[in-house]
Parts: C-alpha cells; sequence; structure tokens
C-alpha cells in the first residue's frame, strides 16, 4: 500500500497518462494507479469499514484497473472510473462472502457420539452383575419383587396386586433389600450411595 502523499495530476497529464496506459505503458499505469490509490483505499474502507477488507478490495481493484485499462472511454475523470470499480469490487466481494457458509454450520467439528463411552459400559456392566449377585443372596422372592419395583419400574399397588402381600409387608421388604445393597455397595466401594 502507498503510504506517501503523491502529487494529484493536472487533467491534461492524467489524459496522457491514460493514453499511454491504454497504449501499453506500463510507467503510466503504475503513475496513475501510485497518484489514486489512497483515494481507492478510503474509498474501499468506507464501503467495507474493515482496513484489512479494504486493502483486499483496494488491491483487487487495482487488478481490474490493470486489465481494463483499455476500457476506460474518457466520458468522465479517471477519479469517477476507479471508483467505479471500487465500489463494485466491494460489492462483489461482499456478496462472495455472503453467500459463503461456514463449514462448522454445516459439518460441525467432532460431533459427540450420544453412544456410551466403552470404559463407562464396562464399569455399568460390572457394577450390574456385582449387585444382581448381591440381590440374589436376598431372601427367597425378594430379587424378583426388587427387579419388579425397580427395574420394571412397577408401582407398590400393582406388585401387591400381583402377589398378595400387603403394602406394609412390601415396603419393609424393599427398605430391607435396599439396605443389604447399601452395605455391599460400601463394603465393595462401588462409588454410589443407595
Amino acid at each position: 500500500m502507498i503510504t506517501h502523499k503523491v502529487a494529484p495530476l493536472d487533467l491534461e497529464e492524467e489524459e496522457r497518462l491514460v493514453a499511454l496506459a491504454q497504449a501499453g505503458g506500463h510507467a503510466a499505469l503504475a503513475r496513475l494507479l501510485e497518484v489514486h490509490y489512497q483515494q481507492m483505499y478510503h474509498l474501499a474502507l468506507k464501503v467495507t469499514r474493515d482496513p484489512v477488507k479494504a486493502q483486499d478490495v483496494t488491491q483487487e481493484a487495482s487488478l481490474q484497473v490493470l486489465r481494463r485499462i483499455d476500457q476506460f472511454r474518457g466520458e468522465s475523470r479517471l477519479s469517477s472510473w476507479l471508483s467505479r470499480i471500487v465500489v463494485n469490487t466491494a460489492l462483489l466481494r461482499h456478496r462472495r462472502e455472503k453467500r459463503l457458509v461456514p463449514t462448522p454450520d454445516i459439518y460441525p467439528p467432532l460431533l459427540k457420539s450420544n453412544d456410551p463411552d466403552p470404559d463407562d459400559m464396562a464399569r455399568d456392566r460390572q457394577l450390574l452383575e456385582m449387585a444382581d449377585k448381591m440381590l440374589s443372596e436376598l431372601r427367597d422372592g425378594d430379587r424378583e419383587l426388587f427387579i419388579r419395583r425397580f427395574v420394571d419400574g412397577l408401582s407398590l399397588n400393582s406388585i401387591s396386586e400381583e402377589t398378595g402381600l400387603s403394602l406394609p409387608a412390601l415396603k419393609s421388604r424393599f427398605h430391607r433389600a435396599r439396605l443389604r445393597l447399601k452395605e455391599a455397595s460400601e463394603e465393595a466401594g462401588w462409588g454410589f450411595a443407595l
């Protein structure tokens, strides 16, 4: 980016440089861009409101000028033509960026799987085996009652109707079974409280 102050051209000098540039004169074209570069940058900055994007737009616009200087018809000042190129370049760039969809929105990075962790599954399986072993050591029928209540999710009333046991008797058996399971879990260090 040109940062030093460049003296403006008078109309005759600008027309002469444009004619030379259109005839293929690289030095004349470089001089024209040198004179107008700051103006192009400030316009790009005004449109984009971002210094980095403004630099990019100014450079893209300069390339357009290099490619299309022969299309300048001289019906207006060169600065007007350059301004139109800068604005169009900024608008096209904005449209392109607006159409771009960031890939994380489409393909989120490393989606967390809903599948359980294999280590957690192995630990849970071990805990279930230990709990099942402890429940099998309960008095006759308590294991089945415990499973009906806490695995199958049946209500006390449903179990009472199925088994014919009274609600107080069921509550007492469940309480004793839970206490035994709690004691066994503390002794084994299972890491959870019942």
